[in-house]
């Protein structure tokens, strides 16, 4: 199970990146328009959000409060999913709402994502669920559990920052640029 809910998230990875760098940086150039700013500040929270979920999920195999973090970072994570579901309609009337591949990549990195971590916290088990002190559990995570979940915390702790930088050339210009 750990290493299916692996390969899930290696492929939210690659989809992850194909919509934030072509469709969202490099075609739409999303952060330099004021009618997709609040879209990219629900992209800044959910890159923040995906950096804790892989420290507390997937780099290491926690029990205890940061398990609980982990979750609570997932269950945000899925709000601020709604959020920005609900606010793409409107930040790309000017495209016509999304265009296909970005819709079905969408659909697909989402899949991906939450089948990853539901296999994940499926694998737990039950002592690790306690409310106790945190502790990595004895038994070990495959080695590529814990190297793409390292790798993806550094990933997401530079895509939030890009997303911060991003936003602050929005608001240094003041989204002059649409």
């Amino acid at each position: 199970m750990i290493i299916a809910a692996t390969i899930c998230m290696a492929v939210f990875g690659i989809l992850a990146i194909i919509d934030g760098v072509y469709y969202h940086d490099i075609k739409y150039k999303l952060a330099q328009d004021k009618e997709s700013i609040l879209e990219h500040i629900f992209h800044t929270i959910r890159a923040g959000l995906f950096t804790v979920i892989m420290y507390t999920l997937f780099a290491y195999d926690h029990s205890g409060l940061l398990l609980w973090l982990g979750v609570a970072a997932a269950v945000i994570d899925m709000l601020f999913l709604v959020l920005d579901v609900r606010e793409e309609g409107r930040s790309r009337n000017r495209y016509g709402g999304l265009s296909n591949g970005e819709y079905m990549n969408h659909v697909f990195a989402n899949t991906f994502h939450f089948v990853s971590i539901a296999l994940i916290l499926a694998a737990k088990p039950m002592d690790a669920w306690s409310l106790g002190p945190t502790s990595i559990l004895d038994r070990a995570y495959p080695e590529i559990t814990s190297w793409i979940g390292g790798a993806f915390v550094t990933g997401g702790i530079i895509a939030t920052i890009m997303h911060f930088w991003q936003w602050s050339q929005f608001v240094s210009t003041k989204g002059d640029k649409s």
